[in-house]
């Protein structure tokens, strides 16, 4: 089988461990940057490390990167129904408040 087809598929088992190793390491960072700097650019950096381990693990592990074609099919119609239901909803919220 060709790497090309492979690719299609998902990741493989080397990938999946390439992708915790990662997280490990910004893990690692995140306690180090608390005890490091002060207070304000320990949050800014321990955020862009959260959003650093929050896109490997939407892509890798809920398959965002080889399935995202796909996601269109559920997420339209979850937008769709989720604007309805605020629609419907709606009068019974603002009859509630007084």
């Amino acid at each position: 089988m060709s790497e090309a087809h492979d690719a299609e598929h998902g990741p493989n088992v080397q990938a999946y461990l390439v992708v915790f190793g990662a997280l490990s390491v910004f893990t690692g960072l995140s306690f180090a940057f608390y005890e490091m700097f002060p207070r304000n650019v320990s949050f800014a950096l321990i955020l862009l490390v959260a959003v650093a381990k929050a896109t490997l693990v939407g892509m890798y592990f809920m398959h965002l990167k080889f399935d995202w074609p796909k996601l269109y099919f559920m997420i339209i119609p979850a937008f769709i129904l989720a604007t309805m239901l605020m629609i419907v909803l709606l009068p019974d919220f603002v009859m509630s408040w007084r």
